[in-house]
């Protein structure tokens, strides 16, 4: 019964760092994945290009120096002047910085999720491993014990070289079984120090539990992951900013207004003023704003494909979920009423059944007793999946 706690324990065990939750070696991770940094001066970069992108353009400069020959003298200019779009000055291009910025910013989410939930999914996977490890570490005592013992019983003549040799082929597989675990834990460690920027964020199979449970309803809990989703979120933020550049391109049909000022000097005239002038936009907005509706109109498009295929993709991994929930609770009531460890030994002791009839009964229940455990992690993937959207 003893053992059986690592089943029941299994989902309040997790990852830590130095006796931290698995949250907080998540957060550790978040703050040295390498592929995070890069994403995150990426998003600074695009907003700063958005800024830059929403600011007047730059003011021209103009200088001539004009001989005039004998008896005339020279002429030199200077103007400086300024042109003025609608859509700067209504804040219409500062807008659309600012859904740049915002788009950045769901793109690092969406990507900050993805590298959270593989190093969720890693924690998930040794807590696993772990707990098989401690089974089959009890497992290869017993079955130590079990070789000592028919090696004394044969010394005395109380059994025969073929029980020796099945108690000793038991042992090795189990040891076989472990090492490959071992293997197994060993290269999610690797993974998660990966994650981690290539430092060792530690493990700790006594830290504290995994607190997350399947929603209840159903239609409730999808209205707050719809809400949530980074992909919903840039899809709609999509849509916003086609729909805004539609107006910035509305607006860019009127003229340009540019404002500067002019100076004329000659040998004996100096002349100083205002200019105005003004660009009218014939050609290059031609196109530019039925260009525009038909990006808007995919984007409405995208939007709405995105969300029917997040409703049925969220829908399906609920249901499987829910399933896997249904089946480590099936699986561990199942090993809890089974467990015959101690009748068994006692009874290849006393001779009641022989050593294959204990060998077979007592692998039949390790070969549960790794399922449930499958069982429960198979389920914790599938709700780490559901919930990425709280990372």
């Amino acid at each position: 019964m003893k053992r059986l706690l690592f089943i029941v324990l299994f989902s309040a065990v997790a990852v830590c760092s130095h006796g931290q939750t698995v949250d907080a070696v998540l957060r550790e991770i978040e703050r040295n994945n390498p592929a995070l940094k890069a994403a995150a001066a990426e998003v600074e970069a695009e907003v700063l290009a958005g800024k830059a992108e929403a600011l007047l353009e730059n003011p021209e400069v103009e200088f001539n120096y004009l001989f005039g020959g004998a008896g005339i003298g020279n002429r030199h200019d200077v103007r400086v002047s300024q042109s003025f779009d609608i859509p700067t000055i209504t804040g219409m291009k500062a807008g659309k910085a600012a859904d740049l910025g915002e788009l950045a910013a769901l793109r690092y989410k969406a990507e900050r999720q993805a590298v959270l939930l593989e190093a969720k999914q890693a924690c998930i996977d040794l807590i696993y491993w772990n707990a098989l490890i401690g089974e089959l570490d009890v497992h290869l005592e017993q079955a130590e014990d079990l070789v000592s013992s028919y090696e004394k019983r044969m010394t005395a003549g109380e059994a025969t070289i073929l029980d020796l040799n099945k108690a000793r082929i038991h042992r090795t597989n189990i040891q076989g079984q472990a090492n490959r675990a071992e293997v197994e834990r060993q290269g999610l460690l690797a993974a998660l120090r990966s994650l981690n920027g290539g430092t060792d964020p530690g493990f700790d199979a006594s830290a504290h539990g995994l607190t997350e449970s399947l929603p209840e309803d159903f239609e409730t809990w999808f209205e707050e992951a719809s809400s949530a989703s980074p992909v919903l979120g840039y899809v709609r933020k999509e849509v916003l900013l086609e729909e805004r550049q539609l107006s910035i391109d509305k607006a860019s049909r009127f003229p340009e207004l540019v404002v500067g000022y002019m100076s004329e000097i000659r040998t004996a005239e100096k002349f100083r003023g205002v200019t105005v002038g003004m660009s009218i936009p014939l050609w290059s907005s031609s196109n530019k704003v039925r260009q525009t509706k038909a990006r808007a109109d995919a984007a409405r498009e995208r939007q709405n494909a995105a969300e029917q295929g997040f409703f049925q993709d969220i829908q399906r991994q609920y249901l499987e979920a829910s399933s896997m929930k249904k089946n480590a609770e099936l699986m561990r009531a199942s090993l809890k009423e089974s467990d015959s460890r101690s009748f068994l030994l006692s009874a290849l002791t006393e001779g009641e059944i022989s050593m294959i009839d204990y060998l077979v009964e007592i692998d039949l229940y390790y070969d549960a007793l790794e399922q449930a455990l499958a069982a429960e992690r198979d389920y914790r993937h599938a709700l780490a999946s559901l919930m990425v959207f709280s990372l």
